[in-house]
């Protein structure tokens, strides 16, 4: 298992955020979220949306790098718990300890905050971050399922620190 560095993003790399979400989200929801919408990812608004949100204090946005190479992202917000914004990995980075080592970046980024749980919101049709946050000892503590449009369902996982 490769050490992962978490860089903190700047504005200046909003539109390389972008991108990797782009494939991040291609790679993860193909078949679960609509194909036009992945199929039409609208990178001018993910980067004015990036931007305001990389300028807000209450957001921390980090590039997750092994090896030289920039694998995946994820982001966090703070409010009464802390919130695990977004987690996402390339496929070829998944199942290689990156997203461990993020949730102990993320247990220990709680600590320095004094925060002693954290929480995350999860597709239930994401199998493989359903399986994963349960492995990590997320408990589901709410459900919003049953929507129209299924892929806007979501789960919500706490994690103890």
């Amino acid at each position: 298992m490769s050490p992962v560095s978490f860089l903190p993003l700047t504005e200046s790399d909003a539109p390389a955020l972008g991108r990797l979400r782009q494939s991040a989200w291609t790679a993860t929801y193909e078949g679960i979220y609509p194909a036009e919408l992945l199929e039409h990812f609208d990178f001018d608004w993910h980067k004015e949306r990036d931007l305001r949100r990389i300028r807000d204090p209450g957001f921390h946005h980090f590039f997750l790098q092994t090896e030289g190479r920039t694998v995946g992202y994820l982001t966090l917000k703070e409010g009464p718990v802390l919130l695990l914004y977004s987690l996402y990995l390339l496929p070829e980075a998944q199942k290689h300890g990156i997203g461990r080592q993020a949730f102990a970046f993320v247990r220990d980024f709680c600590t320095r905050h004094q925060q002693t749980a954290f929480c995350c919101h999860c597709q239930p049709d994401n199998t493989n971050a359903m399986d994963f946050y349960r492995h990590m000892g997320g408990r589901i503590i709410a459900r919003d399922e049953g929507n129209e449009d299924r892929w806007q369902d979501t789960v919500v996982f706490q994690f103890q620190v």
